[in-house]
């Protein structure tokens, strides 16, 4: 996905390697949002920006061909991003062969449609290469769930996963069919 599509206050592009110190700003930054009175306060504050850019360096580094990586930027700074591919939980849901594994988006930039735009995009880029259907996990407690239901994503299941030492529930949500997202 080379297309660089931009309206007055944003752009969409595939990202590159040396974006990985913007998309681990946005990654951590965002939990710390999302997440504050639903984590503990001294997890959120101890995410490490310098951690997160090593793995997303990795993460880009590594080119793998079924995963796909798009950021939004407003006045050249990365203000989101959206990564997704092959699905990993193919035993637990055989329905669903991709998966995004990560939406974010600065508080700044929530509720202006990016997240929509990105997930759009993405849906697209998963097509093309021969993606049907997706998945998504998220915190229950994360308000995003409610912005996946409304875009159509369904229940598939619940679990209890440990994060910063704290149990929490998890939810799984999937569209059968990409096209509902193009």
């Amino acid at each position: 996905m080379n297309d660089d599509t931009r309206d007055n206050k944003a752009s969409i592009r595939q990202a590159r390697q040396d974006d990985a110190a913007g998309i681990a700003n946005v990654h951590v930054r965002s939990w710390q949002t999302t997440y504050a009175g639903i984590m503990a306060p001294l997890f959120l504050r101890n995410l490490s920006i310098t951690q997160r850019q090593e793995a997303w360096a990795a993460n880009l580094n590594a080119a793998e061909e079924d995963r796909y990586v798009l950021v939004l930027e407003q006045e050249e700074t990365i203000v989101g991003f959206v990564s997704a591919g092959a699905s990993r939980q193919t035993v637990n849901h055989p329905r669903y062969d991709a998966e995004f594994y990560a939406l974010y988006l600065l508080q700044s930039a929530q509720g202006q449609g990016y997240g929509r735009e990105l997930l759009r995009r993405m849906a697209a880029c998963l097509q093309r290469d021969g993606y049907q259907s997706a998945m998504v996990e998220a915190l229950k407690e994360n308000p995003a769930i409610q912005f996946y239901r409304h875009l159509g994503a369904e229940p598939l299941a619940e679990r209890t996963i440990k994060v910063g030492g704290t149990l929490h529930k998890e939810v799984t949500l999937g569209w059968q069919d990409l096209s509902m997202l193009v």
